[in-house]
C-alpha cells in the first residue's frame, strides 16, 4: 500500500523516514477512530434497532476487531495498518550494527536480524490500540470527576476512593504534559538525525522507523503462496515416492483446493486494496455527513423556500393614481399608532412581509378576502407588493396566508 504515499521516493532517503511522513502516519492513526465513531453514531440515529448495542460498545468492539487487524499487520510486515499505507515498517534499533554496510553486502541478513521480536510486536500494539483506548478513558474520568473538583467536594481525607480521585485530577494534566514535551523534544532530535526512535514507546524498547523494501514483498510473496497451496499434493503423499493411487476422499479434498483457490486469492486482493480505499471512504462519509451540501441534497424540495426570492414589484402608475392608495400611503407615514386599515387604535399588532403593522385581524380579513387572483390579490394594502407567504389554494380555491407575524408590545 505504499504506493498510496504523497512523497516521490526518488527524493527520500532509502533507509530513513522523514519525520513529516511519520507524522502524516500519526495524524491519520488518530483520524481513524473518531471517523468510525461519528459515521456510526450518524447511522444509529436512523437505524437504533440494529446499531444502538453496537454503537454503546464501540470502545471494546474498536480494541478487539483494530488489534486484530493490527496484530496481524505487525506479525507479517512489522507494520501497522496505516503504517503499510505509507510504506513504512518497525525494526530493531541495532546501533552497534552499521546497517548501510550490511544493506550493501547481505541484504537478507540485516533484515532477517532486525525483524521485530515478540516483546516488540506487543509493545507495537499497546502503543497503537491500547494507548489511546486508556487515554479515551481517563480522559473521560477526567472530564466526569473534575466537576466535583471546582464544586470542593473531593475531600482527599475522607476515603481512599476520592483520595486516588483528588490526585489523579491533580497528577493527569502534568503527566499529559510531560509526555508531550518528551515525545516533541525526541521529535526534534529524530529530525536533527541524533535519534532513531521518535516516540517514548519505540526509543525504551530499542525501536526505529524504516522503509519496505524488497524483503518485505519477497516474504509476503512466500506467505501467499503458501496459503494458496496448502492442500499441495506433497501434503496427500502424492509424491514421486507414492505407489497407492488417490482415494475417493483426497480427490475431493483436491477438488475443494482447486475451488477454494480462486476465492482465497480474490480475498487476498480485495483485502489488499479494499482496506486502502476505506480510508479515503470513511473520509468522504465523514465531510458528507457533515457539510450543508448534503444537508441540501437530502432535504425535501420546497419552491418558496429553495427557489430565489423574486425581487420586490413596484406599484403600477394606475395603483400610484388611485386615491384610496394615496390615503393609505399617507396614512402609513405617520407615526400616531393607527391601523392603515380601520383607521382606529392598533389592537393585537401584527407585522407583514413589507414591514407595516396592522390589526391581526385586519390584515388578516384583508388577504382573505381579496381577489383570487395571484396577479392582483395577495398584496400588501399599503405598497401593493406581492407578498410570498399568501398563496391560493387549489383544493379549497381560497386564499393560505402564512407571512403574517404577531408582536410582543
Amino acid at each position: 500500500m505504499d504506493f498510496y504515499s504523497n512523497l516521490d521516493s526518488r527524493s527520500l532517503d532509502s533507509e530513513t523516514p522523514t519525520l513529516f511522513e511519520i507524522i502524516s502516519a500519526q495524524e491519520l492513526e488518530k483520524l481513524l477512530t473518531p471517523s468510525i465513531r461519528y459515521i456510526l453514531v450518524h447511522y444509529t440515529q436512523r437505524y437504533p434497532r440494529y446499531l444502538l448495542k453496537v454503537a454503546n460498545h464501540f470502545d471494546e468492539l474498536n480494541l478487539a476487531i483494530r488489534g486484530f487487524i493490527e496484530f496481524r499487520q505487525l506479525s507479517h510486515w512489522n507494520s501497522t495498518f496505516i503504517d503499510k499505507f505509507y510504506g513504512l515498517k518497525k525494526v530493531r534499533n541495532h546501533q552497534t550494527i552499521s546497517t548501510e554496510r550490511l544493506q550493501s553486502q547481505v541484504p537478507t541478513l540485516l533484515e532477517q536480524r532486525r525483524r521485530l521480536s515478540k516483546t516488540q510486536i506487543a509493545v507495537s500494539l499497546f502503543e497503537i490500540v491500547g494507548v489511546p483506548y486508556l487515554r479515551d478513558k481517563l480522559d473521560h474520568l477526567y472530564d466526569k470527576l473534575y466537576p466535583k473538583l471546582m464544586m470542593n467536594n473531593l475531600d482527599p481525607k475522607e476515603s481512599l476512593k476520592t483520595f486516588v480521585q483528588y490526585y489523579f485530577l491533580k497528577l493527569y494534566p502534568i503527566l499529559l504534559s510531560v509526555l508531550t514535551t518528551i515525545q516533541v523534544l525526541l521529535q526534534v532530535l529524530y529530525l536533527s538525525g541524533t535519534f532513531k526512535s521518535p516516540s517514548i514507546i519505540m526509543w525504551l524498547f530499542k525501536m526505529k522507523y524504516a522503509r519496505l523494501n524488497s524483503y518485505d514483498y519477497n516474504l509476503d510473496e512466500q506467505r501467499v503462496n503458501k496459503f494458496l497451496n496448502k492442500t499441495s499434493a506433497g501434503k496427500l503423499g502424492t509424491g514421486n515416492n507414492r505407489i497407492r493411487p488417490i482415494t475417493l476422499t483426497e480427490s475431493l479434498y483436491l477438488l475443494y483446493s482447486d475451488l477454494t483457490r480462486p476465492l482465497k486469492k480474490g480475498l487476498l486482493i480485495t483485502g489488499g486494496t479494499l482496506f486502502p480505499a476505506s480510508i479515503f471512504l470513511l473520509k468522504f462519509l465523514e465531510w458528507w455527513n457533515s457539510s450543508d451540501f448534503a444537508t441540501k441534497m437530502n432535504k425535501p424540495r420546497n419552491p418558496f423556500s429553495d427557489s430565489e426570492l423574486p425581487p420586490p414589484i413596484n406599484l403600477s402608475k394606475d395603483l400610484l393614481a388611485d386615491r384610496k392608495i394615496k390615503k393609505l400611503l399617507k396614512k402609513s407615514q405617520s407615526n400616531d399608532g393607527t391601523c392603515p386599515l380601520c383607521h382606529k387604535q392598533i389592537t393585537n399588532p401584527a407585522v407583514i412581509e413589507t414591514g407595516y403593522v396592522f390589526c391581526y385581524t385586519c390584515i388578516f380579513k384583508h388577504l382573505t378576502s381579496s381577489e383570487l387572483d395571484e396577479e392582483t390579490g395577495g398584496r400588501c394594502p399599503i405598497t401593493g407588493r406581492r407578498l410570498l407567504g399568501c398563496r391560493i389554494n387549489k383544493t379549497t380555491g381560497e386564499w393560505t396566508v402564512d407571512g403574517i407575524r404577531r408582536l410582543m408590545m
